[in-house]
């Protein structure tokens, strides 16, 4: 059972890793073109289906699998939470490490390169504490609240489901 709750962790940061990258790539896209400049259409695509719908991906098999493994929508919830959780922390730390080692134009100042100027440490302590620390207590309600609405929702519905099937039970959980 603990190796199951270490497995989601590490889907949470390994998520919360990829998302930052994922959302630097799209991005770059040429979002017009690609819609054909139709009103509203990049806020749905972009924003609620590759945004939003994206942290679906590693939440719901987590919460199927939890919901085979425990039965119990309670696990399901916490699962969410925790992978959830677990990204948003990564995604800011991956923030402050590609700042730190990769570079930002705007942010040259930031680079590790720049070390040895005599504002380095205090740029970074306000970065650390305004940015990367600001945004994950921004976040972190976000997923905490979001990861226990999808918990809830998936694991309700599998669980309404496999009662009905009476397949899947407790035995047929791997991790």
């Amino acid at each position: 059972m603990r190796r199951r709750w270490i497995a989601y962790l590490a889907i949470g940061l390994a998520f919360g890793i990829g998302d930052f990258y994922y959302l630097r790539w799209q991005g770059e896209l040429p979002w017009e073109r690609l819609l054909g400049g139709a009103p509203y259409a990049e806020f749905v695509v972009r924003f609620i289906i590759l945004n939003l719908g994206i942290w679906l991906v590693p939440a719901v098999p987590v919460v199927l699998h939890e919901a085979r493994c425990a039965r119990s929508v309670r696990a399901c919830v916490l699962s969410s939470m925790i992978v959830w959780s677990a990204a948003i922390v990564s995604y800011y730390v991956t923030n402050a490490v590609h700042l730190l080692f990769v570079g930002v134009a705007a942010r040259a100042e930031l680079h590790i390169s720049q070390r040895g100027a005599a504002e380095f440490a205090a740029n970074w302590a306000s970065v650390l504490r305004g940015h990367i620390l600001g945004s994950i207590a921004e976040w972190m309600p976000v997923a905490v609240v979001g990861g226990a609405i999808i918990g809830a929702l998936v694991g309700i519905i599998y669980l309404r489901v496999a009662g009905r099937d009476k397949e899947g039970s407790a035995q047929t959980c791997v991790m």
